[in-house]
């Protein structure tokens, strides 16, 4: 390995330590509460070093925020492409993209899940701000284009295709939260066997046939 690649990579990995130490703190203690010293303290650097990586605490937060949203419109609009798939796989397959994503970056996951619409736009730039609530519009729209596919498909009972977007992605977001604070009860992770639980129950009651 080169000086020039290594470099690279040691900074790629400094990047992403600040980002998963500044995740977990916005997450435990709030974005108010937590201070890029006390970030610096944990990541054992000084505070100097991450201004090299992030202008500001605003944009550490959104940049731990963006990526994950954009990645996930990403998977979902590549899976949206194909429409003739029967809309039970498509909604499937875009709860195990949710899934993926989040669950490889929980840190970003924290974030979204607990999103307060006043305090992002109390943070962020209205540019910032706009291209967030684009991913995730972006996002739901997705879902929402799944059910109405198995409406049109005559898959699914003529339902309000919206209603049911809504309810799949709270249940999804509720399962997480719930499931993550009996972990602290318990060690054995049940998110993904309760998620596919309820997504079957509510698919089951979907379908017309």
């Amino acid at each position: 390995m080169g000086i020039v690649e290594r470099k690279q990579r040691e900074k790629e990995s400094r990047l992403r330590q600040i980002q998963e130490i500044a995740a977990e703190l916005f997450y435990k203690k709030g974005y108010a509460e937590t201070s890029l010293d006390e970030i610096a303290r944990r990541a054992e650097i000084s505070k100097a070093t991450i201004y090299l990586y992030f202008k500001s605490k605003d944009d550490l937060y959104y940049q731990i925020v963006e990526p994950a949203l954009a990645e996930l419109s990403r998977r979902l609009i590549k899976i949206a492409e194909d429409t003739e798939e029967p809309a039970e796989i498509t909604v499937r397959k875009i709860i195990d993209a949710t899934r993926d994503v989040f669950f490889n970056d929980p840190g970003s996951y924290h974030l979204v899940s607990h999103y307060r619409a006043a305090e992002f736009k109390r943070l962020l730039p209205k540019n910032r701000l706009d291209n967030l609530k684009s991913l995730m519009r972006s996002n739901f729209h997705q879902m929402e284009q799944a059910v109405q596919k198995g409406i049109d498909q005559g898959i699914f009972h003529n339902v309000d295709a919206k209603l049911v977007s809504i309810i799949l992605w709270n249940c999804f977001m509720g399962v997480i939260q719930f499931q993550e604070n009996r972990m602290d009860l318990e060690s054995t992770d049940y998110r993904k066997p309760t998620i596919d639980a309820a997504v079957d129950l509510i698919l089951k009651g979907l379908k017309s046939r």
